[in-house]
């Protein structure tokens, strides 16, 4: 049995019938050249791998092993094999999110790259496909003479697929096919276009020479609307990287300045008679949360924060918020370094003094 077989039945056997014609659509969209019951045992069986791995790091790792044990005896007293149990799901869910989360991403990521590689060359290899027409030459015979290197990723897609046009396939199968290969309305559009016109005997040339004006001036249209929001997406960048996290390593320091000056503090006396007289009653009682309890509420804000961010960034840069885990880490990475460095300042500031 070959590893291909394995891979196969084991996403077969996790995955439906439905869910897997889903991600084959999903993957010839990415561009990825592999079988989807294949893809989806692959990344099965690595999940159940590294599941099973990391549930024997938490038993077997005596820190770990020793901090589970006592997180649930604090609640209920409970057999070893039980506990190993409750951590190995809770290990599942987390890979299985963590998996999905990251190949989702991958797939959006590289499918919205092939997108804007193929807008970029589309408006001139139109042009030169209707060039080969008026010369005389099929709408597969223009296609195919017309996959210039230059083109990049489209001469590889053309060629790739119009082949099997020659070889007795019908144009319209074949068109679809590479439509497919997409995820770009612009394109799906303009198959559809030279579907209709090669169905209904219309002149290809003006229906592709009219499609190369409205893809050049869509993707020029694009280009200045993004150009237009630069500023919105200077303002959401400082927001998110660095006013959020200042301004709570700041309420984080206040928080921990209370805490420390609250029990010498005591009660506020005001001497009688004079303007302070009336306050002579009232105490000090700190601050109401600990900082370590806002230090966990600020962490996973922060990175909420970011990750939506990300997503609105990518939308007025590019269009499409799909490309927004490509600028996460590193806005993550810049939001908690900011967070880190602004704590150790005012932890430097404040030294002295409390």
């Amino acid at each position: 049995m070959t590893n291909e077989s394995i891979f196969e039945n084991a996403g077969r056997l996790f995955f439906n019938r439905e869910r897997i014609k889903r991600l084959e659509k999903e993957l010839n969209i990415a561009g990825v050249n592999m079988p989807a019951d294949s893809f989806a045992g692959y990344v099965s069986l690595n999940v159940i791998i590294v599941t099973v791995l990391l549930t024997l790091l938490v038993l077997l790792y005596q820190p770990t092993g020793e901090m589970v044990s006592g997180l649930f005896r604090q609640f209920i007293e409970l057999p070893i094999a039980v506990i190993a149990a409750l951590v190995l799901a809770v290990s599942f869910v987390c890979v299985y999110l963590t998996t999905m989360t990251v190949v989702t991403s991958y797939l959006l990521m590289k499918a919205d790259n092939r997108r804007d590689k193929l807008e970029t060359a589309l408006p001139d290899f139109l042009t030169l496909v209707a060039s080969n027409i008026k010369a005389g030459m099929t709408l597969d015979q223009a296609m195919w003479y017309s996959a210039k290197p230059e083109f990049g990723l489209l001469s590889t897609e053309v060629k790739a697929v119009i082949k099997s046009s020659f070889s007795g396939d019908s144009l319209e199968s074949t068109l679809d096919r590479l439509g497919g290969r997409f995820d770009s309305k612009v394109f799906k559009r303009t198959i559809l276009l030279l579907k209709q016109a090669t169905a209904t005997g219309g002149e290809l040339t003006n229906v592709l020479e009219r499609t190369f004006d409205d893809v050049r001036n869509t993707i020029i249209m694009k280009k200045e609307i993004a150009a237009s929001l630069v500023l919105y997406e200077i303002f959401v960048l400082f927001a998110s990287v660095i006013g959020t996290p200042f301004l709570f390593a700041v309420a984080s320091k206040l928080i921990s300045v209370f805490e420390k000056i609250s029990p010498q503090a005591g009660s506020l006396k005001g001497a009688t008679g004079t303007p302070f007289s009336a306050f002579s009653s009232v105490s000090f009682g700190g601050a109401v949360i600990s900082s370590s309890d806002f230090f966990w509420f600020s962490i996973p804000t922060i990175f909420v924060t970011v990750l939506v961010s990300s997503f609105i960034v990518s939308a007025i840069k590019t269009g499409s918020k799909n490309q927004g885990m490509k600028y996460f880490p590193f806005m993550l990475l810049g939001a908690y370094l900011v967070y880190w460095l602004v704590i150790s300042s005012v932890d430097s500031i404040f030294a002295t003094i409390v």
